[in-house]
């Protein structure tokens, strides 16, 4: 697998920094300040749209992304076979075979977890978020708004805001954000400058129903990988193997490091 196909799998782990970095590396682009953008709106599911733009104005990456929220819960669904990558079009076909490119990320800060599934392959890997990842996304913010005028975005009349956002330690971040104000003020769009160009993210399709508190647990039977390694070294080579597709170089790791989820504890001699 090349660099950049590791890459695009770790970002969608929450382990590079690249989407909706408001305030540090985000789990799957979503940050904790992106997360109390929406207030008071805490119970919902949309449709996510993330771009990064280059300098020209041009898209460099993008990709469409599923959301649902239930108070500090977070669930976000990608089918990575529908990235743009202006750069490298062709790097998400050589995640494919392994049956990785459907990724379900569960974001579960009270717990200090982020479960990253792989429906294709009913298999999942547990991460531990850093106790300050996780405070960020329980703790409030200062958050000052400065209303730059009102635009229509998204089909949706809003206020464009700088908001910026304080820390208890002082840090500061800023975003621009449009917010649709007759949709309870959600956060239709909210753009920010980074490293990689202006990132820009869409919601669209926004209805405020509460999610089911199974969304955002394991299903059952699936097997529980310690890692990367070991979950392409087992369920995805599998895959590879039960769709009848040419196996390639995958890490050697030993089987005891997956374990199925719900399994039974093993007897005591």
């Amino acid at each position: 697998m090349t660099r950049f196909c590791w890459s695009v799998v770790l970002l969608l782990l929450g382990a590079a920094p690249t989407f909706a970095q408001l305030d540090g590396p985000a789990s799957t682009g979503v940050s904790a300040s992106l997360i109390r953008l929406f207030g008071t709106n805490n119970a919902f599911t949309a449709q996510m749209e993330v771009q990064v733009l280059g300098p020209d104005g041009k898209e460099r990456f993008g990709t469409p992304m599923g959301i649902t929220l239930l108070e500090n819960r977070i669930r976000v669904e990608v089918d990575m076979t529908r990235m743009r990558n202006r750069e490298q079009p062709d790097a998400i076909a050589q995640v494919k075979p392994f049956g990785m490119d459907s990724v379900v990320s569960i974001i579960h800060p009270e717990k200090r977890t982020t479960l990253i599934l792989f429906p294709k392959l009913h298999a999942f890997v547990k991460l531990n978020m850093p106790p300050a990842e996780s405070e960020a996304f329980l703790k409030r913010s200062r958050i000052e708004r400065t209303t730059l005028g009102k635009e229509k975005m998204e089909g949706h009349p809003c206020l464009k805001q700088r908001v910026v956002f304080t820390e208890d330690g002082g840090k500061k971040s800023e975003a621009t954000v449009w917010t649709a104000t007759d949709l309870r003020d959600f956060p239709v769009c909210v753009a920010t400058k980074e490293k990689e160009g202006t990132v820009a993210i869409r919601f669209r399709q926004i209805q405020f129903t509460r999610a089911e508190s199974g969304r955002f647990e394991v299903p059952a039977g699936y097997l529980e990988c310690a890692d990367m390694q070991v979950l392409m070294a087992g369920p995805g080579k599998k895959y590879m193997k039960d769709n009848g597709l040419a196996l390639k170089s995958v890490p050697q790791t030993s089987p005891v490091s997956a374990k199925p989820k719900n399994a039974p504890a093993p007897k005591k001699k």
